[in-house]
C-alpha cells in the first residue's frame, strides 16, 4: 500500500513539475516579445507597473510555497507519517497557495481584456488539483479527529 501511494506521490510531483515547465517553455516567446516591447519603449514605470509586478512576484511566491509543501508532504508519507496534522496543513497550503496563483493570473487576464473563459480555460487544471487537495485535507482531519477520539475512549 505504501508503494502506491509513493509512486502516487512521485507521479503526482513529476506531473507538477512538468507543468511548470511547459508553462516556462510556452510563454518563453511572450516574454521574449515584452522583454523588447519595454527595452524600445522608454517610458517611465508607472505605479501599476509596480503593482503588477509585486502581484506576479507573490504569485510566484504562493506556486513555490505550494511546491515545497508538496514536497514535505511526500517526504512525510515516505517516513510512515501519512495521517499526521502536519500533512493536512501541508494539503492545505498546497491548495492555497495554488488557488491564489490560479485566481491572480486568471483575475490579470480578466482585466488585460479576455473573458472569463479565456482567463481560466489554461489553468483548470491547477484549480481542479487545488480543490482536490482541500478535499483530501478535510478528509485526512476528519480521520484524525476520529482517531484522537478513539484514543480517549476507553
Amino acid at each position: 500500500m505504501k508503494k502506491k501511494l509513493n509512486f502516487f506521490c512521485v507521479l503526482m510531483l513529476v506531473l507538477m513539475i512538468a507543468h511548470v515547465t511547459l508553462s516556462f517553455v510556452q510563454g518563453a516567446d511572450d516574454f521574449a516579445r515584452g522583454w523588447e516591447e519595454g527595452a524600445a519603449d522608454n517610458a517611465t514605470p508607472t505605479w501599476s507597473a509596480f503593482f503588477v509586478t509585486i502581484l506576479g512576484l507573490a504569485t510566484v511566491g504562493a506556486y513555490i510555497l505550494a511546491f515545497a509543501c508538496f514536497v514535505r508532504f511526500i517526504l512525510n508519507v515516505n517516513r510512515n507519517e501519512v495521517f499526521v496534522w502536519d500533512n493536512v496543513w501541508c494539503l492545505r497550503i498546497t491548495a492555497i497557495g495554488l488557488s491564489f496563483g490560479v485566481l491572480v493570473f486568471s483575475a490579470y487576464t480578466i482585466i488585460e481584456g479576455a473573458n472569463v473563459i479565456e482567463a481560466f480555460e489554461e489553468d483548470m487544471a491547477i484549480l481542479i488539483f487545488a480543490v482536490f487537495n482541500l478535499i483530501v485535507a478535510e478528509a485526512f482531519a476528519v480521520g484524525l479527529k476520529l482517531k484522537e477520539e478513539q484514543d480517549l475512549t476507553i
